[in-house]
């Protein structure tokens, strides 16, 4: 099971300021991305004030993640004296895109010295390759992470965009893996003997250590392999799906209701027959019932998911993955260790506020008692020493 994974950069617009029409996209690829009346909205900081000229700002609006480096170049050769200029990169609100802060610094550093050099910006001629030049950063960088465009006999932007992680991800005994790449392209590349051997078990609900018991690999082995295959991009972690969990919406749940595309994918990926694809308004509606207090199981009591087409373990995963919905875990703490029960005081070195139930459940079964997810509920519920934080 795979969900493609698009690129983070959206779109990348030049922005200036114009005597007569103040604040403008002057150019943007795509073309007609953000509209005049959205652009108007956040003007002030894309053209902004001489305080905030000279450094990278961040801003959220529409769904979208605006990232530019307002610069001005003082002189009374230009309109008002000054000209002022801005390359904004757009992304996907709910991304982390801090690997192109640098990238978005470092050319507006390259504009600026084009326009001291040569008036590349202010002159007519030279201005018009200006959408050339941010079609072939949006392409070069969504498709390779990097791009080299010869401007003239002077002077070359190169960008390149470094996604490594600093450090190598945590995969734990409870995480799920979920293919980010297609099968076909993973089965393809070179992996060692242990990954070869735990990928036909990555279907997106087996975690961890069930997918250890099922390869018959040693469980730090499995952690071992996983953790490179998601250091390379090629795998994700989510949490165990479990009727009993309980999820709710996250804002980013905005850009379903209206972003026509996602809701195409989406709607195609939680069917359960993909020749008779259920209406958006109910995938939309169930998102919209998650919340603290209902669980998958009552959501399915609620609502006949059956008949409406939807396969709820495929809406859960989806939500997870694209990051519009979040699960609430539930942490047990140990108030006092007076009177407890045998169950309770073999589990309580695990109930300081710092285990989920997934962790404890995992934890258990490593140590030779393992417990379910319901079993665990049982004993912490009634035990007036126990009490739960949600988050």
């Amino acid at each position: 099971m795979s969900i493609d994974i698009p690129s983070k950069l959206k779109c990348v617009m030049f922005c200036d300021f114009h005597a007569t029409l103040g604040p403008q996209i002057k150019y943007q690829q795509p073309v007609d991305f953000i509209n005049k009346d959205e652009m108007d909205s956040i003007a002030p900081y894309i053209i902004t004030k001489p305080t905030f000229q000279g450094y990278l700002i961040s801003l959220k609006a529409f769904g979208y993640t605006f990232m530019g480096y307002p610069i001005v170049i003082s002189n009374n050769k230009y309109k008002r004296n000054a000209l002022f200029f801005n390359v904004v990169f757009v992304f996907d609100e709910a991304d982390d895109v801090k690997e192109f802060e640098p990238v978005v610094t470092k050319l507006a550093g390259y504009m600026k010295t084009l326009e001291l050099e040569s008036e590349y910006i202010s002159d007519k001629e030279t201005e018009k390759n200006i959408p050339e030049i941010l079609k072939k950063i949006l392409n070069d960088l969504s498709s390779t992470g990097e791009c080299t465009i010869p401007v003239n006999h002077c002077n070359t932007i190169y960008l390149k965009v470094n996604t490594q992680p600093i450090e190598p991800p945590l995969v734990l005994d409870h995480h799920v893996p979920i293919f980010n790449w297609s099968k076909s392209a993973v089965d393809s590349q070179h992996w060692n003997l242990t990954a070869k051997r735990v990928l036909p078990y990555i279907d997106g609900f087996n975690h961890v250590q069930k997918i250890a018991t099922l390869a018959n690999v040693d469980l730090a082995l499995v952690r071992s392999a996983l953790q490179t295959l998601v250091f390379h991009g090629v795998l994700e972690l989510t949490p165990i799906f479990l009727y009993s969990n309980m999820y709710a919406v996250k804002p980013e749940i905005s850009s379903l209701y209206r972003d026509e595309a996602f809701q195409k994918e989406c709607v195609s990926f939680v069917a359960r027959d993909k020749t008779n694809l259920p209406e958006f308004r109910d995938v939309f509606m169930l998102y919209c019932a998650l919340g603290p207090g209902i669980s998958v199981s009552a959501l399915c009591g609620r609502h006949d998911l059956q008949q409406l087409g939807i396969d709820e373990k495929k809406l859960i995963l989806f939500g997870i993955v694209k990051k519009i919905i979040h699960k609430l875990c539930k942490y047990p703490v140990l108030t006092s260790p007076d009177s407890l029960s045998l169950v309770i005081r073999e589990k309580s070195r695990w109930m300081t506020g710092y285990y989920d139930y997934d962790e404890i459940c995992c934890m258990s079964a490593m140590n030779g008692t393992p417990i379910t997810h319901d079993e665990l509920n049982g004993i912490t519920e009634n035990e007036q020493q126990v009490v739960h934080i949600w988050k």
